[in-house]
């Protein structure tokens, strides 16, 4: 797996981490909100590193619930195909 190396500036530090090849794309799209939830927290200079830990937390969170979602949507319509299924061939 390729690993792009990318640097994301908050508050005048710099930040070196990489990302799979596969997420590269959604991580671009979702840098400037990052930053932008980050920037506008109020917080002391020398917590930075707790905001960025905290701010990744909560879209962690939000991502597991979008996935929970999106697994129910999968259930519930494939429960309907089946109905859709059962009535057609009847």
């Amino acid at each position: 797996m390729k690993i792009n190396k990318l640097k994301i500036t908050i508050r005048d530090r710099e930040f070196d981490f990489g990302v799979p090849e596969s997420e590269y794309i959604v991580f671009k799209k979702a840098e400037k909100s990052i930053v932008e939830l980050i920037e506008n927290m109020k917080f002391p200079e020398h917590k930075l590193d707790n905001a960025i830990l905290n701010a990744a937390l909560g879209i962690a969170k939000e991502n597991e619930n979008l996935k929970e979602k999106v697994n129910e949507l999968d259930d519930r319509v494939t429960e309907l195909t089946k109905k859709i299924e059962i009535f057609l061939n009847q």
